[in-house]
């Protein structure tokens, strides 16, 4: 697939394995727990009684100030430490084409024993920090039978195709003694949006308007079965197989009235075809005073890509530039851990992981011709190769240093060896120490105080060691082959406060120092591309928080809020001075209210949501794409519609527009003005109708 960053517009206890039983929610029996451990807040189905859940996801959504960090681990390196805030009967989900929303949507609410949320350092889990969400099932649910979650969720836009086909459903039940997860997925989006873009000359006056309009339009059905099983001696397997389609298929179009060429038709396609699969398992055993868990994973994915841009001109005839790229990418990954505890309850954990990594590119950059053909010109790019060997070890240390203070410590390593066949190829190795210390302080029956501090290597996009061109934009990236990893040497502290019948809230405030960050840099006296940048300085505040309104006499109803703001200061390649780091989330803004009806099956509710991010900069351009005004839904709930629980929402009743301002310059930014763009796309209200139920 397609990627901008690692891996259109807004508009649009101890085991850390990717067991499958995490994975694909599969419902091995889980050992009964007669109080809250960890000091654990615990919510038990009748916690959620008045929501009426229908699915595992339906409940840990409503757990007071707590948010699911959504994502997978699709972009991180290997499997490595736990990446999201949700655990099942203990265990993380690791699976890298799986997120915990998924995951928690597969699991019936009715199988839910309950939920307790425990503080990630005194869990041990590496990766792990903050409030932790432990789902924890009832012993023996899946031996009930067949339990079948559905999921249906159509769009209706204005001017665009309606969405019928987004998704999901899956079946878990026992085949003999074995769990058995099946699901079929699709997240279809079918979105665009309308308006005016002006262009400007270097003086600022107006040479003429577009009139566009945008749709994007894509399918990405995914099928995966899981099995796992719990021998009668505690040997737990586990297995997952899942393969997927990906359909895009984007479409801008615009028309102009220009005084030197009369009627101006524009017209930019962009088609993906892509096909992706994923194999993996992993056996878990006891060993001497421990357990022994080794793990396999295989992943492949073949995305062939083509991008159009044709101009046709009333005087001066037409034009067009075409871009083609097929990208091959795969993954393979063995794994294992060895952990124990010993009398004094500490919990220790060794692991050793190797992954092998490669991208195979083959491009063409044509232009049009004559007679419709696409002429291929030499660009630098036609073929690229990028290949990764990476072993990893670890060890983690936990235990409580006292009874109301958890500490958690990783420490480990890594080696990788990284070469590319591209433009500037190289063959490099490196050694990079990691790891993490994790504190959690419980300073009062209602008051956490967490604290982790940590170095981290992140994943490179292997997309930037080949160079491609951007059609539509007349721009283009060469590939550079001396790319490193970026390194976040990063601290964290959490303030936790349970509010009691008024709900819960926390605030953190975080800072990093990060080395190599990735950005445009210079190549060449003429050429850009991605590149490291020096040292940079990441600041973030963020506060989430649920207030429950029943003691002000508003029984059922509570407001949630999720508040960040960011600053990531950058040395800029071009002129050495401190800048926002390109497209860094300045700041975010979500707040909704629901209101459950007392004694009814009815729940109304609202939501805000406002984000924005910094400008894009490349060497020979400005570029910020935003939204002007908030996003602001309105909806109503039934929860009981012929066994289903039955959303409809109203959707950006403020009329909410995509904006994009692009500035370009004759030669580099800190020169002339060549010309610049202003565009305004407005997408128009629209309703959303989400069914969930089980069978």
């Amino acid at each position: 697939m397609r990627r901008i960053s690692a891996g259109s517009s807004l508009a649009i206890a101890m085991a850390c394995s990717p067991s499958l039983a995490a994975q694909e929610a599969a419902l091995d029996p889980a050992p009964a727990v007669e109080a809250p451990a960890n000091g654990a807040q615990r919510y038990t189905p009748g916690d959620f009684a008045s929501f009426s859940p229908r699915t595992a996801l339906d409940m840990v959504e409503k757990v007071p100030g707590f948010l699911i960090v959504t994502g997978t681990n699709g972009g991180a390196r290997g499997l490595g430490a736990a990446t999201e805030n949700v655990l099942i009967n203990g265990e993380r989900i690791a699976n890298k084409s799986t997120d915990a929303r998924s995951a928690l949507q597969r699991i019936a609410a009715t199988q839910v024993a309950h939920v307790d949320i425990v503080d990630g350092a005194s869990l041990n889990v590496p990766g792990l920090t903050g409030q932790v969400a432990n789902v924890v099932l009832v012993a023996g649910a899946a031996q009930a039978g067949l339990t079948t979650t559905i999921r249906w969720q159509p769009e209706w836009r204005p001017r665009i195709a309606d969405n019928w086909l987004a998704g999901e459903v899956s079946t878990t039940g026992r085949l003999g003694g074995t769990t058995v997860t099946l699901s079929l997925k699709n997240d279809a989006n079918r979105q665009g949006h309308w308006g005016p873009e002006e262009r400007f000359d270097g003086d600022d006056v107006l040479q003429f308007t577009r009139e566009e309009f945008a749709r994007y339009y894509g399918d990405r059905p995914r099928l995966a079965l899981a099995l796992a099983r719990t021998t009668t001696s505690g040997n737990k397997w586990n297995f997952n197989l899942g393969g997927q389609l990906q359909k895009i298929h984007d479409r801008v179009s615009s028309v102009s009235v220009r005084p030197t060429n009369g009627i101006v038709r524009e017209t930019f396609e962009s088609i993906e075809d892509e096909h992706n699969f994923d194999i993996g398992g992993d056996y878990e055993l006891g060993l001497g005073k421990g357990r022994l868990k080794l793990i396999g994973l295989y992943r492949f994915e073949h995305s062939p890509n083509v991008d159009t841009f044709v101009v046709d001109q009333a005087i001066g005839g037409r034009s067009g530039e075409r871009f083609k790229q097929t990208a091959d990418e795969d993954e393979s990954i063995l794994r294992g851990e060895y952990g124990w505890r010993t009398a004094g309850g500490t919990d220790w954990q060794v692991a050793l992981e190797g992954a092998y990594n490669t991208l195979d590119v083959d491009a063409e950059f044509a232009t049009l011709q004559p007679d419709g053909s696409f002429l291929p010109v030499i660009f630098g790019g036609e073929t690229t190769k990028v290949e990764e060997k990476r072993g990893d070890a670890s060890l983690t240390w936990g235990r409580a240093l006292a009874s109301n203070l958890t500490a958690q410590i990783n420490l480990g390593a890594e080696y990788s060896e990284l070469s590319s066949s591209g433009p500037g190829g190289l063959t490099r190795r490196f050694v990079r120490p990691k790891g993490k210390l994790a504190l959690a302080w419980k300073v009062g029956p209602r008051t956490t105080i967490n604290y982790h501090l940590q170095r981290r290597v992140d994943q490179l996009n292997f997309f930037d060691f080949a160079s491609s061109v951007d059609v539509a934009n007349g721009q283009g990236n060469g590939g550079n082959g001396l790319l490193v990893p970026p390194i976040l040497n990063r601290t964290e502290l959490e303030f936790v406060q349970d509010m009691g019948a008024w709900g819960n809230a926390s605030v953190a405030f975080a800072y990093a120092y990060a080395q190599d960050l990735v950005d445009q840099i210079p190549l060449s006296p003429t050429t850009e591309g991605r590149g490291n940048l020096p040292g940079a300085h990441l600041y973030r505040v963020s506060s989430k928080a649920t207030l429950l309104l029943d003691r002000l006499g508003w029984k059922g109803a509570r407001i949630n809020s999720d508040l960040t703001w960011r600053r990531n200061r950058v040395r800029d390649p071009l002129t050495g001075g401190w800048r926002d780091q390109s497209q860094g989330q300045e700041y975010l803004v979500d707040v909704s209210l629901r209101h459950d009806i007392p004694a009814s099956k009815l729940a109304w509710g609202a939501g805000y949501f406002d984000e924005r991010n910094s400008p894009n900069l490349r060497l020979d351009a400005i570029e910020h794409d935003y939204t002007k005004g908030a996003f602001v839904t309105a909806f109503v709930e039934h929860k009981n519609v012929a066994g289903f629980t039955v959303k409809l929402s109203y959707r950006n009743l403020e009329a909410m527009t995509d904006a994009f301002d692009r500035t370009v310059f004759v030669d580099r930014r800190d020169g002339p003005i060549a010309f610049s763009e202003s565009r305004r796309r407005k997408f128009g209200q629209y309703f959303q109708l989400t069914m969930t139920g089980t069978l």
